[in-house]
């Protein structure tokens, strides 16, 4: 199969569905991590999302969007549908719709604009940590066992050293650590959870 993600910005994807694109990649699937833009030190976390990228064995493509052209329009669909027509993926992930970041949200709606008329499942991952409060509930209903790559998403996150550095160990003990309660409510060590936009199965 063909997989696209879609991330606003550098270790979105990673932290959102690493250990589900792990899961991917090592069961011979390829998986398209799309980099809409990079708000902040370009070079730098550019770089750092190549290799997490390689972590996880996916291919990355950077959109290098203007952070001030991530609005909902036309433009953005028009890239979006570039990306989608280039892949043709089976399934697209993309941010949840109601993220308290205002990038990931407008990346959301231009993706759910650009899967429209395609024939492929299309997956919302949860709110980037740290993230802000919002009057909404995730919705769990799709669960992913990454109990035996935790280790590779978690190994794909160091990659964005600038961000460990920012946020410390405590931030990565909030990946873990929700990683660990969706497991929990499954019975394993530990799992990745999803909104369902539309699911297409082949039977």
């Amino acid at each position: 199969m063909d997989i696209v993600v879609f991330g606003a910005h550098p270790d979105d994807m990673e932290i959102g569905m690493g250990g589900t694109i792990a899961k991917y990649t090592q069961a011979g699937h390829n998986v398209y991590m799309v980099l809409v833009g990079i708000p902040n030190n370009k070079e730098q976390r550019l770089s750092e999302a190549e290799n997490a990228s390689k972590v996880l064995g996916a291919d990355l493509l950077s959109l290098d969007m203007d952070p001030d052209d991530l609005v909902f329009s036309r433009k953005i669909v028009r890239e979006f549908d570039t990306v989608i027509k280039e892949y043709s993926p089976d399934v697209v992930y993309t941010h949840w719709n109601h993220d308290s970041h205002q990038d990931h949200v407008v990346v959301t709606e231009g993706v759910i604009a650009a899967t429209r008329k395609n024939k492929c499942s299309l997956y919302m991952y949860e709110q980037t940590i740290p993230g802000g409060i919002v009057p909404y509930g995730f919705r769990v209903q799709s669960l992913v066992d990454i109990s035996d790559v935790i280790n590779v998403k978690i190994n794909s996150i160091l990659a964005h050293e600038s961000q460990v550095n920012s946020n410390g160990d405590w931030w990565l003990y909030g990946i873990k650590g929700r990683a660990m309660y969706r497991g929990y409510q499954i019975n394993v060590k530990f799992a990745e959870a999803f909104e369902v936009i539309k699911e297409i199965k082949s039977i």
